[in-house]
């Protein structure tokens, strides 16, 4: 394990600056999607919105992009902590990436189909409602429930270890957990993945992500507190 490399400032700045950036992307990226997603017929939202949507998947495809940074920046770090764990959350977190890039596609796919050819409203309607309800499924299982596992395997090593101050590790598996259950909910049907319910309830972990990021960035991790043997 490249001990000097991870114990580098620039290691722990670069780390912050991914999940800034994997916060900012996801909420701007569905911020963009929402008037397809929640119009009674998406079909015809999209054929007037395809550039709203070839934006919001841009802006998803960088949240991608930027979870494989944050997945690829830790494994190193948790490693020296668990060897099982540390992997195992880049597995989860690569997970979680596939299920935003389907996602991404399967609004692609529908502003695409919705701009380019003429067909029954009926036909369109069943194709945007069934491409919209494939996003999200993804987004359910992606930046929620897959979310909240990788989220809970590295904020437990991080209370473990004292990677970072362990209060704020409390608050990562607190925030961890919260969207899990959202996304067990949401798998059940009892809840809508937008509803102010489930915002409100994944609003501790984007808290959590955002102060984790500025503290790599200004102090770094604390690697003098990881134990010599890993679990």
């Amino acid at each position: 394990m490249n001990t000097p490399l991870v114990a580098t400032k620039r290691h722990a700045v670069i780390t912050g600056l991914f999940f800034i950036t994997a916060t900012v992307t996801a909420i701007i990226g569905l911020a963009l999607y929402m008037p397809v997603i929640n119009a009674a017929d998406p079909f015809t939202a999209a054929s007037t919105r395809a550039g709203r949507i070839a934006w919001g998947a841009l802006f998803e495809v960088l949240l991608a992009i930027a979870n494989g940074g944050t997945a690829l920046m830790l494994l190193p770090v948790l490693s020296l902590v668990s060897r099982r764990l540390g992997p195992a959350y880049v597995i989860f977190r690569s997970l979680e990436v596939v299920s935003i890039l389907v996602g991404a596609v399967s609004m692609l796919a529908l502003g695409t189909i919705a701009t380019r050819t003429g067909m029954e409203a009926s036909v369109g309607q069943a194709i945007g409602t069934t491409l919209i309800a494939l996003h999200d499924w993804t987004f359910v299982l992606g930046p929620h429930y897959l979310l909240g596992v990788n989220t809970l395997i590295y904020s437990y090593l991080f209370f473990l270890s004292g990677l970072v101050p362990r209060p704020l590790a409390v608050l990562g598996i607190t925030g961890a957990l919260l969207i899990l259950v959202v996304g067990g909910i949401e798998v059940l049907g009892m809840i809508s993945p937008y509803s102010a319910t489930t915002m409100m309830m994944a609003l501790p972990i984007a808290v959590y992500e955002m102060v984790l990021a500025g503290r790599l960035i200004v102090k770094g991790f604390n690697l003098s507190s990881v134990a010599n043997v890993p679990i």
